[in-house]
């Protein structure tokens, strides 16, 4: 699949998971809208079955209680069934005062009304026989089987309005024998008062129906007829006889949405809103990343240096441009190839680059310079980089490799190494002869000069000796360089060395009014060159001198470790800055440039120190802190020593 391709295809599913994530977001406040809204409606709805239950319940309750009453009067008659008119009156006007909601109250013996209370208006149901009128053959077959009361209605009273009427038995008591009934004829009115249904009717409609369809208008018989009933809630009276079915529904119907619909569904917008912005201010950002890694990736596979990126476990080659597979060659595959390495003269390098034993306790490492073969056997020049990171997907380390082909620039510099050498040379006759002869007019040889002569002279003099003293730098380093300065490695001790350098440069420490002090030295053999390490030694001690205030002390002294000695100088001058600490063995370099003119110099001591101690296979450091000194040091192979350091001081 082509780049192109692959980026329609990455644009798609941008736009497909912004699509998707807005639709789910949508679809969410949707659904959880209308959840609100049908949690509302429920509790609206559970709040109005709650009214009517309890509406239900005290209708029923007060029927009840009122059917109560009257059982007292029938339990008389079951004791006495001969009772009086006057005995009747007087109990049935004690009833009432007990049970306001009664409109009438009759006495039937054998079903045939004998006694009523009130009588005034109700004089006409004296001997109306309740089996003809009201009474079913089934009702009158529970009455008997149940002995339990009866009931019927709501019905039409002849006196206006509607009633309830309740029948109950009564047997005579001792033979059981069924004597008749109480005929209860209960105000419908007054039982909606004492409940108070009507004003519950204010704010809803409310309906009381034989039927238990709200439709059917015919069966309402209290409350509105023509509501629009929509799933109304409902409560159910069951008497013996008769069922009741008590419909409510709030007067506007079933809420369409919360009491406040606004702020739920404001809610829902702003953060429906919200994860829109943030998906699309995510997935710009993820275009956003994936055009800066096309543009990385660009660069990385364009880029004239080798870029190679291994994986730190187990050292295999991840990804690489071509310009690092073209300068390492085809051992890229591993990092092991760079075990094999070699230094300018074809001599192997114990430990290559030595690139997994630099990432160990640091993360990188910058300017590592050695010599791999090419692919027809010849030395390459390479110049290393490394970093190690924590790959950002699954936390493995990561090595990255920046491998430059230095092959131009070594030509380069050796064209200007020949190039400075031939100068030297060609100077340095001329030089010796002008610097002689500067020297026996400055002692007089020719006669005593006036005092102007004589101070130009000197200053001629002292300026010829330090441009001898920069060709023989720059000859000794582009010998050094090129690999043609002779060593002479032989068995010499430390003791013998080092006093000998002390004594060769005292004057020197004179004129700058520094004190020379010298430590225990170690009495070991030490293989090198005496000569070049004396030179070495000499540079070390200049510099500490120079870099030394007046009337301080430079010491000098060893420290062993197993076969390896260190020469220390130590002096108590400023120290080095750690910015300028990487760069203190390069050639021609000095912590200011305006040292070269206040203190002399070359600049050039310390990276032919360096050189001179690598090519007797040794090595010079140093370490500084600001403001307190600094110690360097020049460590060679003994044939004796102690198994820890031990400072000779």
């Amino acid at each position: 699949m082509t780049t192109k391709a692959h980026d329609r295809l990455f644009h798609t599913l941008i736009w497909a998971a912004r699509s998707a994530i807005v639709l789910l977001m949508v679809s969410v406040a949707v659904i959880v809208d209308t959840a609100s809204t049908e949690r509302f409606r429920s509790d609206v709805r559970q709040e109005w079955q709650s009214r009517i239950d309890d509406l239900s319940l005290k209708l029923q309750g007060t029927i009840l209680q009122n059917i109560q009453t009257v059982w007292g009067l029938a339990a008389n008659v079951s004791v006495n069934p001969n009772i009086g008119e006057a005995r009747f009156q007087e109990l049935a006007a004690v009833i009432f005062g007990l049970a306001p909601e009664l409109r009438n109250i009759g006495l039937a013996p054998d079903f045939v009304i004998r006694h009523i209370y009130p009588l005034k208006d109700n004089e006409a149901a004296i001997g109306l026989d309740l089996t003809s009128q009201s009474l079913s053959e089934e009702q009158i077959n529970r009455l008997l089987e149940t002995e339990r009361a009866i009931f019927s209605g709501p019905i039409d009273l002849v006196q206006g309005g509607q009633g309830l009427a309740a029948r109950i038995p009564i047997f005579e008591t001792g033979s059981r024998d069924f004597w008749g009934v109480i005929s209860v004829i209960l105000d419908l009115p007054r039982l909606y008062e004492a409940v108070n249904l009507g004003s519950a009717t204010t704010d809803g409609a409310i309906a009381l129906s034989m039927s238990t369809d709200p439709e059917d208008s015919d069966g309402i018989f209290f409350g509105t007829r023509d509501a629009n009933w929509k799933q109304p809630v409902q409560a159910s009276l069951n008497m013996p006889g008769v069922t009741w079915t008590l419909f409510a529904q709030p007067r506007s119907g079933w809420p369409d949405h919360p009491e406040f619909p606004w702020l739920i569904r404001g809610t829902l917008i702003l953060i429906t809103l919200l994860a829109t912005v943030v998906t699309f201010w995510l997935t710009r950002l993820l275009l956003k990343d994936r055009q800066m890694q096309q543009r990385f990736w660009g660069l990385f596979e364009l880029a004239p240096i080798g870029i190679g990126l291994y994986n730190a476990r187990s050292m295999t080659l991840l990804r690489a441009n071509k310009s690092f597979k073209r300068i390492v060659g085809t051992g890229a595959d591993s990092l092991d190839c760079f075990e094999n390495a070699y230094d300018q003269n074809g001599n192997r390098l114990p430990k290559g680059f030595g690139v997994m034993e630099k990432l160990t306790d640091k993360v990188q490492f910058s300017g590592q310079e050695a010599y791999i073969q090419g692919p027809e056997g010849e030395l390459r020049p390479l110049l290393l980089h490394g970093l190690k990171l924590l790959d950002t997907h699954d936390g493995k380390p990561i090595i990255w490799l920046i491998a430059e082909d230095i092959t131009e620039q070594k030509k380069v510099d050796r064209m200007k190494s020949e190039f400075i050498s031939t100068v030297s040379h060609e100077l340095r006759t001329p030089l010796t002869s002008i610097s002689g002869s500067l020297g026996l007019l400055v002692h007089d040889a020719a006669g005593k000069l006036p005092d102007k002569a004589s101070h130009l002279a000197n200053i001629a003099y002292r300026n010829s000796k330090q441009l001898t003293f920069l060709i023989n730098d720059l000859l000794d380093i582009e010998k050094l360089i090129a690999g043609k300065m002779v060593f002479q490695m032989e068995s010499h001790r430390v003791h013998d060395i080092v006093p000998e350098c002390i004594e060769n440069i005292e004057n020197y420490a004179a004129e700058h009014s520094v004190s020379l002090q010298v430590g225990e030295l170690a009495d070991v053999l030490i293989q090198a060159d005496r000569r070049r390490l004396s030179q070495a030694l000499d540079n070390l001690l200049s510099n500490a001198i120079k870099f030394s205030p007046k009337g301080s002390e430079v010491w000098v002294f060893t420290r062993q470790s197993g076969q390896t000695v260190r020469i220390c100088v130590q002096d108590r001058g400023n120290g080095i800055e750690p910015k300028f600490q990487a760069m203190i063995f390069q050639k021609f370099s000095q912590v200011d440039a305006s040292d070269r003119r206040s203190r002399g110099g070359t600049g050039l001591g310390l990276a032919i120190t360096r050189e001179l101690m690598t090519r007797m296979g040794g090595n010079v450091a140093f370490e500084s802190t600001p403001g307190e000194g600094s110690t360097f040091w020049l460590e060679v192979q003994a044939s004796t020593g102690h198994t820890e350091w031990q400072e000779r001081v």
